[in-house]
């Protein structure tokens, strides 16, 4: 096809999709036998290697990211082609559109399909992961679209718990069969791209924001100085908040790497050092049982340390088994690699939190116990939850130098303290909830307070618990 746009026969201008020759859905679902395959075992380097080509390209060319995710997919999944199906917003969520395609059917981006007869469309509405298998027996306008469809795994793409579209691979040689990694790599990925989605849909409404703004300034024209000084005031705000951002991630790389070298290199240059004594030795000597034990150990603190910076980017312990897990597991951590006595208390009985609440909270924790280690001097640090019918607490104190008073006043005044208080408020402004900084000279208290929104705390809500 030359055309982007699938040909879209029999369809009306309400939207709905008829074919009189279509199969029944069930017999182009493959789901179950996706789960009955033998999976192939996960590649966490190269996953960790994909969020952070996802993370870098958020930060320089956020329009950018869901072609990077994409391309990221393609990869991870080595399939034919991979993309983002986004529900339409001109119609009321009546087509999905393809804003992001990588592989074969690259040419077709703009291109899309109906809401309510359509691959995607039965992804949502099922709400679950679905493997399809030749596609256009059922939806007959794939026929003319070249390179065939021979199996396609879609998983459900949701910003702010509503539905957004799908993100999907496609297989065009019989030989390639997806298997649960896949399905796994794609939900990893996907749950990233949604908060950066989020994130790219606010950059769109602060500059619609900012567009409502001018067309005012410029009906009140110069008598409206006051706006104009609070404009100025807060692009200030924002243009030292963006550098704080840059370096911040600068700083991130940095570390990252140095954590690299440090670890993971020197037992590599130490097993390579091995190997070079074994190929001097004769043939008789090459099982030397103390040199392949050197080489094994070696190996072993590799995937260990491996581990260790895969947790600490994202810990598997918050989405299987809640804040509370990983927050000890995280506590325990810092701990023994800053040498800050840490008290950790949480109520005796608490339940899964919804899990946007979980991952604010535990973000904030992060943050909060670096910029103890990197700021405070504190020997110690208290983190104290509280958890009721209506609130989460999450309270950090330490006993260090405190937070300098200018930096305290710039907080109060506009939020923008650098990165790390500011970027903790905004995270819990999208949950509405408050930020309260308490610091002198005997230490800094840091309180993080979110609402929950009605119900009863110790019956978990089915919609957020995983």
């Amino acid at each position: 096809m030359t055309d982007n746009t699938l040909p879209q026969s029999r369809e009306f201008p309400n939207g709905s999709v008829t074919d009189a020759g279509a199969v029944p859905l069930e017999s182009i679902l493959c789901t179950e036998e996706l789960h009955r395959r033998p999976s192939r075992p996960p590649d966490y380097q190269k996953e960790n290697a994909a969020l952070l080509a996802l993370s870098n390209a958020l930060a320089d060319t956020p329009r950018t990211v869901l072609q990077t995710l994409a391309d990221t997919i393609l990869e991870v999944c080595e399939s034919g082609s991979a993309g983002i199906s986004l529900l339409t917003t001109d119609d009321g969520g009546q087509r999905f559109c393809w804003p992001a395609i990588a592989g074969m059917w690259k040419p077709h981006i703009g291109g899309g399909t109906p809401r309510n007869f359509g691959p995607c469309g039965d992804v949502l509405d099922r709400n679950t992961p679905l493997l399809f298998g030749n596609v256009a027996r059922r939806y007959t306008y794939f026929q003319p679209v070249t390179p065939a469809v021979e199996e396609a795994l879609l998983i459900p793409f949701y910003v702010e718990g509503k539905a957004a579209g799908t993100i999907w691979a496609v297989a065009h040689d019989p030989h390639r069969k997806f298997d649960t990694e896949d399905e796994r790599v794609m939900l990893s990925l996907g749950k990233f791209a949604s908060s950066a989605y989020q994130i790219l849909r606010s950059l769109d409404a602060l500059s619609a924001e900012m567009a409502q703004r001018q067309k005012a300034e410029a009906s009140l024209r110069l008598s409206n100085t006051k706006l104009e000084g609070l404009i100025e005031k807060r692009t200030g705000a924002l243009r030292k908040l963006t550098i704080s951002l840059l370096q911040s991630q600068d700083e991130e790389r940095r570390r990252f790497a140095r954590n690299l070298h440090d670890s993971i290199g020197q037992y590599l240059t130490s097993i390579k050092m091995t190997l070079d004594a074994m190929k001097e030795l004769g043939p008789d000597d090459l099982t030397r049982p103390e040199l392949l034990s050197k080489c094994l150990q070696a190996v072993e603190e590799c995937l260990k340390e491996t581990r260790t910076i895969s947790y600490l980017l994202h810990p598997p312990l918050l989405d299987e088994a809640g804040f509370e897990s990983a927050a000890r597991w995280y506590v325990d951590g810092f701990a023994q690699r800053g040498g800050i006595q840490a008290k950790l208390n949480f109520p005796e009985k608490m339940d899964r939190l919804p899990r946007s609440v979980e991952l604010a909270l535990f973000r904030i924790l992060q943050e909060s116990l670096t910029n103890v280690h990197r700021h405070s001097g504190s020997p110690t640090v208290d983190i104290e939850i509280e958890v009721n019918a209506e609130i989460v607490s999450l309270a950090v104190r330490d006993a260090g130098r405190g937070i300098p008073q200018q930096v305290m006043e710039q907080f109060r005044e506009s939020g923008s303290a650098g990165i790390g208080l500011a970027g903790m408020r905004e995270r819990l402004a999208d949950l509405g909830g408050e930020l309260r900084v308490q610091s002198d000279k005997m230490g800094t208290l840091l309180q993080a307070i979110i609402p929950l929104h009605g119900g009863t705390f110790g019956q978990p809500r089915r919609e957020f618990v995983t």
